[in-house]
């Protein structure tokens, strides 16, 4: 029997890396907020290697910027969107909507000017898979709903170290004054890898989705009056999920060139606490010295002080300390003095510290600590 044991040692922790398994209640849902960074420097990142029991340790990524992944129910998108996506027994019926104007780059063409603004992703998630089934983006003004011939599966579920997975897609959209755009797509899910990840975020037993897109997109230019097809282009994204973290902990994104065939390294974005970068802004016309927030602790309305010398429209973020938004609003700061209240009994906040950000679009801002004791 003793001789048994080194093998059963070796096999509990060989399984040990095995175990990890995402399901829906895994990933995200309507109301859920998840911050993120944008790696600086991220060309020469590899992904690092596949198979089982695995460290990926990406422990020295910095961020260069960060972004939230908002995630809302389809009833506050643009009512055109609403209309395609947020009706219950509809084909195209979705659970919720993230804006993303990174998420969707229709080709540059030089012979027309394309604006794209307010992107808004599509998702629907079940026990077999979280799924994007469509996406609408305001294209030169108009807001325009586009939907999927098929859902395209971003994480098929559960999702474990046997998974494997394909499904292909296409679409078609018709850009008044334009013309026409077109893709045909095919994913290739696979869990490649499984083992430890480490980010500046923390260390976790993690699976790792390959996830490879291969796309063919199609534009017709109603001014030229002929269409054309352009070259095949295949991104792979390596998502590195872990129990309770469906929504990637590590992403990383590459593109292989469709005439040399070499992939190269385009986004890293990885899950961050706050990180507060070096930026000019608001603090030039906002004294810090003279802000004050109050009571500190505080368990019913906090009261924020600041002095400005000038007018500014400004974003007022309550975030905790792992990064996620806990409370968001529009301010208007005035010259001189101002108070700003915010009543706490309807944020259901937990106690511990927190974080006031006072800022404009992307920039660092002012940042208060405060701690939060309920009775």
């Amino acid at each position: 029997m003793l001789k048994l044991l080194p093998l059963l040692v070796c096999f509990a922790f060989t399984a040990s890396f095995c175990q990890v398994t995402i399901t829906q209640s895994d990933m995200p849902s309507a109301n859920d907020t998840l911050r993120y960074s944008v790696a600086a420097n991220f060309i020469g990142i590899s992904a690092g290697n596949a198979g089982n029991n695995q460290t990926w340790d990406f422990s020295d990524l910095q961020s260069a910027s960060q972004y939230v992944d908002d995630f809302k129910s389809v009833s506050q998108t643009p009512f055109t969107y609403v209309a395609v996506f947020g009706l219950p027994f509809s084909s195209n019926y979705c659970d919720m909507a993230r804006l993303d104007n990174s998420a969707f780059q229709i080709p540059e063409i030089p012979v027309i000017n394309l604006t794209i603004d307010d992107v808004y992703n599509f998702y629907k998630s079940n026990s077999d898979a979280f799924e994007q089934r469509g996406f609408g983006a305001s294209i030169n003004g108009f807001p325009i709903p586009i939907t999927f011939s098929d859902g395209d599966v971003l994480v098929p579920l559960p999702c474990n170290a046997s998974t494997q997975q394909s499904n292909s897609y296409s679409f078609d959209a018709s850009i008044p004054t334009i013309g026409y755009y077109g893709r045909n797509a095919q994913r290739n899910n696979e869990v490649d890898g499984s083992g430890t990840l480490v980010t500046p975020f923390g260390t976790f037993e993690a699976i790792r989705l390959r996830s490879e897109l291969v796309y063919t997109d199609s534009v017709a230019i109603d001014a030229l009056g002929f269409g054309f097809q352009l070259p095949e282009l295949t991104e792979v994204k390596y998502k590195w999920m872990a129990a309770g973290y469906g929504w990637p902990l590590l992403e990383i994104t590459t593109l292989t060139d469709p005439f040399i065939g070499n992939e190269t390294t385009t986004r890293v974005v990885y899950r961050d606490s706050i990180v507060f970068i070096d930026e000019t802004g608001i603090e030039d016309v906002i004294s810090a010295n003279n802000a004050l927030i109050y009571p500190n602790p505080v368990s019913d309305v906090l009261t924020i002080r600041l002095e400005s010398s000038s007018k500014l429209d400004s974003n007022l973020e309550i975030i905790d300390m792992l990064g996620r938004t806990q409370h968001n609003q529009k301010i208007q700061i005035l010259p001189g003095t101002n108070l700003q209240f915010v009543p706490l009994n309807s944020l259901n906040l937990s106690n511990g510290q927190y974080f006031v950000r006072i800022h404009q679009q992307n920039e660092k801002g002012l940042v208060l600590p405060f701690i939060v004791n309920n009775p």
